[in-house]
């Protein structure tokens, strides 16, 4: 039987400000993760990796990882640099692939470690993880999460659910305290599925080397033929934006179909710094991608009536009842026949 995976998190890294949760106890799953914080440890208040850096600096960290099952265990490490993902928070959970062009600094290419060690029952192991700075100083900061999940060991056949249970540990590398000026750009509008829903879709990107947090949408779409109002929606839930990423802001269509037609997109993004930036795009839906995006969103959409054929026949009716009306006419008014 094909097994599944079940995993659960202890995020320790969670909020664009950088503030960490303590560590939890054991919380049942058998290990726990601590960092040893180094002197150039920014902020000696907080439980994760903040560290300040200098361009071309070569440094080793540790992670401490106390396995306190009574059994040996398989821990499999790996550094995800920080997303924003679909709901519009920064997020580590996740090896994202494809990275932003803006990106200027790829953590594969500054950390490398051993993706998998093994601690044995009731003891800690310090596990390296190597850092290798750019040769160019830059001003904002690098942000990724140190993951480190548990393997369940378990060679049962009969199993159909493999357990996989793991936490994050942030890390942030810095070396100026230089301000960043913010900038959010629009990408791309476009018809999709968003949540299983039918949405308009606008890809945003945050080009610079900053967090970006307490982030507020309002958004007006326009039917430009009509120049009605056809969407108003305004999000006020402190959203994210990490450093050189985008973010697919969808428009929610509240489980209507999308028309086909020609729009326009009024969107007002804010922050806790007063910062504000005002996007206006025109954007195109075709029948075709109205079609697939309801499909597949809300299923068998009823077609539309197409009255050309009602129309045709209509008129070959019409013709047909003057024609006769015509003939009953003429016969009327005729000349009567000669009697014999």
């Amino acid at each position: 039987m094909k097994k599944f995976i079940s995993i659960i998190f202890c995020i320790l890294f969670v909020s664009v400000s950088l503030p960490i949760s303590s560590f939890a106890n054991d919380n049942n799953i058998g290990f726990t993760i601590q960092p040893e914080l180094p002197k150039n440890q920014k902020d000696k208040k907080v439980s994760y990796f903040d560290l300040r850096m200098k361009p071309k600096q070569q440094q080793t960290i540790y992670v401490r990882i106390s396995n306190t099952s009574n059994k040996d265990g398989t821990f499999r490490f790996r550094v995800n640099q920080a997303y924003t993902n679909k709901s519009g928070f920064i997020d580590y959970a996740e090896d994202i692939t494809k990275k932003d062009e803006s990106l200027r600094y790829d953590t594969k290419n500054i950390i490398s470690y051993k993706s998998q060690v093994r601690v044995k029952a009731k003891s800690v192991k310090k596990v390296p993880i190597k850092i290798k700075m750019p040769a160019e100083k830059y001003d904002g900061q690098i942000l990724a999460g140190i993951q480190v999940m548990k393997e369940d060991d378990s060679n049962s056949k009969k199993e159909s659910i493999k357990n996989q249970y793991g936490y994050i540990l942030g890390l942030r590398l810095t070396e100026t305290d230089e301000s960043v000026k913010r900038e959010i750009k629009l990408v791309d509008v476009k018809p999709a599925v968003s949540f299983a829903r039918t949405s308009v879709v606008v890809k945003l990107q945050n080009p610079t080397m900053d967090a970006i947090g307490h982030l507020k949408y309002k958004a007006v779409v326009t039917d430009r033929e009509t120049n009605k109002v056809v969407k108003k929606v305004s999000y006020d839930k402190d959203m994210q934006m990490a450093p050189n990423s985008t973010y697919d802001f969808a428009i929610d269509w509240d489980k209507k179909p999308l028309e086909p037609g020609d729009y326009t997109i009024d969107l007002t993004v804010s922050d806790a710094k007063n910062n504000k930036w005002n996007m206006k795009e025109n954007f195109t839906i075709t029948e075709n991608q109205a079609e697939q995006v309801n499909k597949v969103a809300i299923g068998k959409v009823p077609e539309k009536t197409d009255w050309t054929k009602w129309i045709i026949i209509g008129g070959v009716i019409l013709l047909i009842i003057v024609i006769l009306l015509v003939i009953w006419y003429r016969k009327k008014n005729s000349p009567h026949q000669v009697r014999k």
